[in-house]
């Protein structure tokens, strides 16, 4: 409730206003409205005051005396717009003070003590002009200048700030009455200025920056500590405790990490909340009584660390030794009131406690933040979500006031017939129960506390209660429906601790006064691990944690919710790998009732994907409930969540995934070609959720999507003023296989899901070979292949690594494990193999097959069928980020990267033919080698009878199409515009899927076509000696900083050599992620960098080659229009693939 005394001070902005104040509110006996009648005026040039300071002063003008024996003087300062001119104050000061040396005043000028000056300063920009009470002080040093202190408010200061003026006003410069004693209201006054002039800004800043380091120091002792105790040391004690009872993946440095980060915010807790407070071991006390486990936890850590632990057992590490000393010093020495009242200030972008945090994380170790995905969610993201979720409990649940809402659960299932109390439930328990199980820092706390002041007090106004009566309903909420409803989970100490921070000054914030004893729930806990009961396993050594191990398992053992929220950690790599969480997850790794079947799913076992498994488990035990996340986005469409998609679909009656995009891995642009921004500081593009677990079972299920392109400023804006409701839905209806969480026609699906997809047409696949090291493994000639290989197995292993650059070992590939491939194998041509490297670039490599050698995965049951270079290959991707370009053709090996180096877009390779020699390794470079087509029976007989063919052969090939033919076919479909365009969002997502006709003309036209398209890529086609294009220059053809103009491609700065008659669309052609002509070059163009290198020098042999290039993609755009043509001539898409 808006105190009317705050908004008073609040709306000072001018002298006249600020001299009623003083008037009115303070007690000045001022006897006239007039400010000019009150005042003597002062030119700066009077006070000797230079006309480049002067500039900035608008007017000076002294208070006249009040009373007779009045011996301090006060001064109205107006200023130009900006900041508060320090050294033109100074400058007034010094004309006004008086000098030890009398000849130094002017014999006109009547001067004061240091200590009898105040002046009231007025700056700022039009509305945000500043009110500033300052004052100078001194303490007899002349080495030092007079420390300038103020006290000031403007408009976008928090209310935190506005009562603390407020209060310092009325109790420290209230005049003193007829007969004052001078020197009891001098000393008065002069003590309302304790901080200095724009210290809040470096302080808290400052104040990150050096707590991390004193935190280091103390994680580095207690690492040091640790190393030499025996078990039961007082701190290997402890750590085995909270490795017990809370996080069982605790090591020695995780354990040091938290008790620093514990030290160093529980300190700034209790110094936040007290005065100073010298003795360490006195400060524990000091914790809010919101906070009873941490206010315990800093007595367990203290004692160990303190004279406590001393007492009787000389076991007790001194608090010197482990660096508490200093942080105590520290937090003495900081103006922790001035840091504290700048915590709350008003931007709604921003919320400068995180920032705090976030800036202590990144100076204590950045580390941490990547690997527990602490990132911190805006403001607008914050909001939007709990205001959705309040609307809908609105909506969906008949509940009134929203998340604020105390209705019971006995209550809401007399309203509901089909809703049953949950067994063991309390009748007359709330039925709003919120959870955020990863609560981080607060930030949503925060944001449902604020939410459900401004609800209960705007309710509390409607039936007509006075402010100060709704101040005691509010005060009555809190402790009975407000604490008592909200709850969170964490597990890292330092954010658990900034959350009761939070939570504590946000409550002050709206007039709490804490006079209940009602703890803040939430609970240093891993949300991923279920109840434990530890009973009083830890009682004697490390009481507190008892108490929250149990109060913890009670919390997770008998409390149903039925909200939960927030913005869950992404880890890819997750640390969650309990068994409890784990098995929960298999439940996404099954679609319609069979297993996913794909080799490694690892992007179920992100910590997102859990925490909304654990969200859905959590819900769906209460029967009822709504889930707001906010989360990475892959989960969408990303086919390795199929079965999850299933999953959230059969589970909830509503779903509404709003897609706020920002992938920056997939250079997402919005649908118009404009930026397109993430709102958090991430490459991974995010969504948010909403999911509504309803009573109704019968109720149809809902899905609807939303898209949110756009700057981030744009997404901020839209989030701060709509919730969900305002939103443009579009109902989806996922369906099998996939459950596409997007729009998508259903006959197109159907139309398109009746194609065989690549999978299930060759018998065998896989992705493309990784080297983990191109720089060395893969080489332009054979010549070159061989001689890097030579070189690098003469050398030792770390000579290898600084010749070749070759950085740290990784997993799969180390320095000794490919010199070892190498030195076992022998070094001969005949393992120097060709290898598909990118679109027209055929290089070279040095090749075993063996996993792990000079290759780190060579996948080598694939790969060996490719060997000898006598077999076909398509090379494809499972997934695209924009438009399907992904088709090549091989006759080699091909590297994993072939296509395209986009995120999602590995390379997978689909050989023709299968080597069944005895020596599959030789491929088919013999003449005695056996082989048989990779095509499955099952597509064959699907082929037969889609154009009513017989099968023959050994190899059941439908009659009059031969082997090539298919593949041909394939790779003319593929290579379809209209396919292309027609099935884009499918071709995103998965393998392609390839149409059958049934009709043979067709057929063969399209394989004849498939056919030119496969030997114009493998360079294998009299029409690429027919050159379109002629050299320009002469000398070396060096390729330097190459450009494109007027059809000309030009290989360096100056124009002097190049390639005349480049049609514009042949360079804009792309293949897979590669513009073709481009990428050719630029992996020839000089580099800079760690590891510099010349611009090749193109050979003739390199010259004609590109040359060539540039026809096959020009006959390349031809054919693929013919392509179209002809599937128009036999009735278009989708007649010429339907049996009549």
């Amino acid at each position: 409730m808006p105190n009317p005394d705050l908004e008073r001070l609040r709306g000072i902005k001018t002298f006249d206003s600020l001299v009623e104040y003083l008037r009115d509110d303070l007690d000045w006996p001022i006897e006239t409205d007039k400010f000019d009648d009150l005042t003597f005026d002062f030119e700066p040039e009077e006070l000797g005051i230079d006309p480049k300071t002067s500039a900035k002063i608008e007017s000076i003008k002294q208070l006249r005396p009040l009373s007779s024996n009045q011996p301090w003087g006060i001064f109205f300062v107006k200023f130009e717009p900006k900041r508060l001119p320090v050294v033109a104050l100074r400058r007034i000061l010094g004309q006004l003070v008086i000098k030890k040396r009398a000849s130094a005043n002017r014999a006109d000028q009547q001067t004061w003590k240091l200590s009898d000056l105040l002046f009231l300063s007025n700056y700022g920009e039009n509305e945000q002009r500043q009110i500033t009470f300052a004052h100078f002080s001194g303490n007899g040093d002349s080495k030092n200048l007079p420390t300038l202190k103020v006290l000031g408010w403007d408009d976008s200061d928090t209310p935190l700030h506005i009562d603390h003026v407020h209060t310092t006003l009325r109790d420290k410069l209230r005049w003193p009455g007829d007969d004052p004693d001078l020197d009891i209201w001098r000393e008065s006054w002069s003590s309302a200025f304790t901080l200095r002039h724009r210290e809040v800004i470096e302080t808290s800043r400052e104040l990150a920056v050096r707590l991390a380091s004193l935190a280091q120091k103390i994680r580095k002792r207690a690492n040091s500590i640790l190393s030499i105790e025996t078990d039961s040391g007082p701190l290997s004690m402890l750590m085995k405790g909270f490795k017990e009872a809370l996080i069982h993946d605790l090591t020695e440095d995780s354990f040091s990490d938290m008790y620093a980060q514990t030290i160093a915010y529980g300190l700034l807790t209790a110094r936040i909340t007290n005065r100073k407070g010298d003795n360490p071991d006195e400060l524990s006390s000091q914790m809010p009584i919101t906070n009873p486990f941490l206010k315990e936890l800093m007595e367990s850590f203290l004692s160990v660390g303190g004279r406590k632990g001393k007492s009787g057992t000389g076991v007790g590490i001194d608090f010197d030794e482990l660096g508490v000393n200093e942080v105590v010093g520290l937090l003495d020495n900081s103006n922790m009131e001035a840091v504290v009242r700048d915590f709350g200030d008003k931007n709604p972008l921003e919320d400068p406690v995180i920032h705090f945090y976030e800036l202590f994380l990144h100076e204590y170790d950045s580390e941490v933040r990547m690997q527990r995905g602490v990132f911190y969610t805006p403001r607008p993201v914050v909001s939007f979500i709990v205001r959705s979720v309040d609307k809908i409990l609105r909506a969906e649940y008949g509940l009134e006031d929203g998340l604020a809402d105390t209705t019971t659960w006995s209550e809401i299932v007399k309203r509901n017939e089909e809703l049953k109390i949950p067994k063991g439930l309390n009748p007359d328990d709330p039925f709003v129960q919120i959870l955020d199980p990863a609560t981080g820092t607060g930030t949503f706390l925060v944001e449902v506390i604020d939410l459900i002041h401004k609800t209960m007090v705007a309710r509390w106004k409607d039936e007509g209660n006075s402010s100060k009566r709704i101040e005691q309903l509010w005060n009555d909420y809190v402790p009975k429906y407000l604490l008592t409803r909200l709850h969170g989970y964490e597990l890292l100490m330092a954010p658990y601790a900034i959350a009761h921070m939070k939570i504590g000054l946000k409550l002050f914030e709206t007039g709490y006064d804490f006079g209940s004893n009602e703890r803040t729930h939430i609970y240093l806990t891993n949300a991923l691990e279920p109840a434990q009961d530890f009973s009083d396993s830890f009682s004697f050594m490390i009481p507190a944690l008892a108490h929250e191990a149990k109060a913890v398992s009670q919390i997770k053992t008998n409390q149903l919710f039925t909200i939960v929220i927030g913005n869950p950690p992404y880890a890819y790599e997750s640390a969650n790998n309990g068994e409890w969480i784990c098995q929960l997850i298999k439940n996404y790794y099954f679609v319609d009732g069979s297993p996913l079947g794909e080799r490694n799913p690892r992007g179920l076992q992100d910590d997102y994907v859990k925490f909304i498994r654990f969200a859905q488990a959590t819900l769906s035990e209460t029967g009822i409930g709504v889930l707001g996340f906010i989360t990475n986005h892959g989960y969408l469409s990303n086919p390795t969540f199929r079965g999850m998609r299933q999953s959230l679909k059969d589970e909830f009656a509503k779903i509404y995934a709003i897609d706020l995009h920002g992938n920056s891995k997939r250079n997402e642009c919005a649908p118009d070609g404009t930026k397109d921004e993430n709102v958090f500081d991430i490459m991974q593009g995010v969504a948010i959720i909403f999911a509504a677990l309803n009573f109704k079972q019968s109720d149809a299920r809902q899905i609807f999507r939303s898209d949110l392109f756009g700057l981030r400023t744009i997404k901020n804006k839209i989030l701060s003023k709509l919730n969900f409701s305002e939103f443009l839905w579009d109902l989806i209806n996922p369906s099998s296989p996939f459950y596409l969480f997007r729009k998508i026609e259903d006959e197109l699906r159907a139309e398109y899901m009746e194609g065989q997809s690549v999978t299930d047409i060759f018998s065998i696949s896989s992705v493309g070979i990784s080297t983990s090291r191109d720089d060395l493994c893969i080489s332009f000639t054979a010549e070159e292949a061989y001689k890097t290989t030579d070189e690098f197995v003469s050398l030792s292993p770390e000579t290898a690594r600084e010749k070749f650059h070759l950085g740290a070992d990784v997993q799969d590939w180390k320095v000794s494990l490919a010199q070892d491939d190498v030195g076992k194998n022998g070094l001969t041509m005949k393992y120097i193999t060709p290898v598909f490297y990118r679109p027209f670039d055929v290089r070279w490599t040095y090749y075993t097959g063996k996993t792990r050698g000079f290759h780190s995965r060579p996948r080598g049951e694939v790969m060996s069928h490719m060997l000898g270079g006598n077999n076909l290959a398509i090379c494809s991707s499972r997934q695209v980020n924009e438009e399907f370009r992904h088709a090549f053709v091989s006759r080699t090996i091909s590297d994993g990267n072939s296509v395209s180096l986009e995120s999602r877009e590995r390379t997978y390779i689909f050989p023709l033919y299968l080597n069944i020699d005895d020596q599959p390794e030789l491929g088919f470079s013999s003449e005695t080698s056996v082989k048989r087509p990779n095509l499955t029976p099952q597509f064959l007989t699907r082929i037969a009878e889609k154009m009513n063919l017989s099968q023959v052969g050994e190899d059941l090939l439908p009659k009059e199409l031969t082997t090539e033919g298919i593949f041909f076919y394939i790779y003319a479909i593929l290579h379809s515009p209209n396919y292309r365009n027609r099935y884009l969002e499918f071709l995103k997502i998965d393998f392609p899927r390839l149409p059958l006709t049934p009709n043979l003309e067709l057929f063969l036209a399209l394989a004849k076509h498939g056919g030119d398209l496969v030997s114009l890529h493998l360079m294998e086609s009299s029409k690429i000696k027919e050159l379109i294009t002629t050299t320009i220059g002469s000398g070396k053809f060096q390729v330097e900083k190459f450009s494109f103009s007027d059809e000309i491609v030009w290989l360096d700065n100056e124009k002097t050599s190049g390639f005349k008659g480049v049609p514009e669309e042949v360079w804009e052609f792309h293949i897979g992620g590669y513009q073709v002509c481009k990428k050719w070059l630029k992996d020839r163009q000089g580099r800079g960098g760690q590891n510099p290198r010349s611009g090749r020098i193109l050979s003739k042999e390199d010259i004609d080659h590109y040359q060539k290039i540039i026809v096959a993609i020009s006959e390349t755009i031809r054919i693929m229009g013919e392509i179209d043509e002809v599937i128009e001539e036999h009735g278009g898409w989708p007649s010429a693939f339907v049996t009549e």
